[in-house]
């Protein structure tokens, strides 16, 4: 694995970082409501508003990054195994 390679997967790895990171917030603020409301319909609102919203960044991203993500940091592609 190159350089080049190399780079763009750190930049990869850290896009996927931050998406789950920021849904990691929204999710902890639903739950916070739900506690403070005591309402299940809060709680199942937000986790399906959650993922309405952060399931377009994750396929944005994986569209993005994806090669990136496939190629193998240490592969022996060009040695046999035994």
């Amino acid at each position: 694995m190159n350089a080049l390679e190399d780079q763009k997967r750190k930049e990869a790895i850290k896009g996927l970082i931050n998406i789950a990171v920021l849904e990691g917030l929204v999710l902890i603020a639903v739950v916070g409501v739900y506690l403070y409301t005591n309402s299940l319909v809060y709680l199942i609102g937000g986790v399906i508003g959650s993922s309405l919203i952060f399931l377009p960044l994750f396929l944005r991203w994986a569209k993005a990054h994806g090669g990136a993500m496939k190629a193998k940091p240490n592969s022996d592609e060009g040695i046999d195994a035994l």
